[in-house]
């Protein structure tokens, strides 16, 4: 993600041969959501704990919303926003409690209605439930089907309706696509591959993210 970020800050004259950041960067948001899937799946079912979880989430999302518009200078929202509506999507997926399955519910209109200023639209949403239907797979071919649909939707997050022209893209664009793609994929491996049981993501992410891009636009300012 800091990677993507920075080459934001790149001179221009080097930003063409430096795109390969920006492969790199397409790393980050499908790890977020596997981080989330996880974090969920350690949740008791039936009993949501997860609301502490949502407000730290959701607090800096609104505290990260200004340097994100600066430094991008986008009318969209900064993706911890999208993180926390796909949290809950993910939680409902998970307990089906009555409450988190209406909220479940009204985050799909939410994302639906407002998906002009959500940088992956609905399938960003859609992705942390997805990751967390694929961790709990326990058939083979629903791992198969679970972990294409998570390709498919980071694939889709990130080119939106030009995936339907893929044909038509840049070399670089669909390698950037391609790299999306196999995150999930990627994410699960590392999954598999830990040696010791991964930690739940502290709350050391959280003020990472406004922090980061105060930062970057601090030495944007400071190279102009």
């Amino acid at each position: 993600m800091i990677i993507d970020h920075t080459w934001f800050v790149l001179p221009d004259e080097i930003k063409e041969t430096s795109r390969w950041m920006r492969a790199i960067g397409r790393l980050a948001f499908p790890f977020f959501c596997l981080a989330i899937a996880t974090n969920v799946a350690r949740q008791p079912r039936y009993h949501s704990s997860g609301l502490r979880y949502l407000g730290g989430v959701l607090f800096f999302a609104i505290l990260s919303q200004w340097p994100y518009a600066s430094y991008f200078r986008a009318d969209n929202l900064n993706i911890l926003f999208e993180l926390s509506l796909g949290l809950v999507l993910a939680q409902a997926i998970h307990h089906r409690t009555p409450k988190l399955i209406a909220a479940g519910i009204l985050v799909l209109m939410i994302a639906i209605t407002y998906s002009p200023i959500l940088s992956s639209g609905l399938p960003g949403i859609i992705l942390p439930a997805a990751s967390l239907i694929a961790l709990q797979a326990r058939t083979m071919e629903t791992r198969i089907i679970s972990w294409a649909l998570c390709a498919l939707l980071t694939a889709t997050a990130n080119a939106g309706i030009s995936i339907l022209r893929l044909s038509e893209l840049a070399p670089l664009d669909k390698v950037i696509i391609a790299v999306a793609a196999l995150a999930p994929l990627l994410g699960l491996m590392l999954l598999q591959l830990q040696i010791r049981p991964l930690r739940q993501v502290g709350t050391w992410m959280y003020p990472l993210y406004p922090t980061h891009l105060l930062l970057l636009g601090s030495v944007s300012v400071a190279w102009r």
